[in-house]
């Protein structure tokens, strides 16, 4: 007898050949999200860690400057500008950002060009945050009157994987993720990701 040989057969190999292609497209933007959302936990928990040490050190602004707010506000001319030279941070808002290298005052937008730059007090906050969370990565920080509303850190300023906090990423927290995603760290609208963000002032 002859012995038959066995194999696959032309339209076996495509059937099996379909099958796989149909298993990857179903996969492989899964393994894709999965990926996604698990960096972007990663990333919130950073956050979360810049957060609480930005509002231990702000804390500790708000008491160095009170007396010069005190001033401030008496109004006296001659007390009232030397004490206003003594505020960094203030009571309204106020934006901080680090780079990877070094930290500086920004806008909302992230300008930083526009904004005196006291370079004590920017290193003095920087490294008050980073002595706890390490340098690794940029931040960008949104403060008013002294308290931390919202924090978004990432491994490079337009890192693919961003983290939040107090409203976090991929918690549906968020009503708009595509707008922390699609932008720089020092572009990110702030009031996004925070709880209660204050309103804006009037005439603005």
């Amino acid at each position: 007898m002859k012995s038959r040989r066995k194999g696959f057969t032309l339209i076996e190999l495509i059937i099996v050949i379909a099958i796989f292609g149909i298993l990857m497209a179903i996969v492989i933007p899964s393994w894709g999200y999965f990926i996604r959302r698990s960096r972007e936990r990663t990333a919130n928990g950073k956050a979360k860690v810049v957060f609480n040490a930005a509002q231990t050190e702000f804390t500790r602004i708000a008491q160095r400057e009170r007396q010069a707010l005190d001033a401030v506000a008496r109004g006296n001319s001659d007390e009232g500008v030397e004490a206003q030279s003594r505020i960094y941070v203030g009571t309204g808002s106020f934006y901080f950002y680090w780079d990877g290298s070094n930290g500086f005052q920004v806008t909302s937008a992230g300008d930083h060009n526009s904004i005196t730059q006291n370079a004590n007090e920017n290193t003095h906050i920087a490294n008050a945050i980073n002595n706890i969370c390490g340098t690794e990565g940029v931040y960008k920080i949104f403060v008013n009157n002294y308290n931390v509303q919202s924090v978004v850190y990432s491994e490079r300023a337009n890192g693919s994987y961003k983290g939040t906090y107090p409203r976090t990423m991929g918690s549906e927290q968020i009503s708009n993720e595509s707008a922390v995603r699609d932008h720089d760290v020092s572009a990110i609208n702030m009031n996004v990701v925070a709880l209660n963000p204050p309103a804006a002032p009037a005439g603005t």
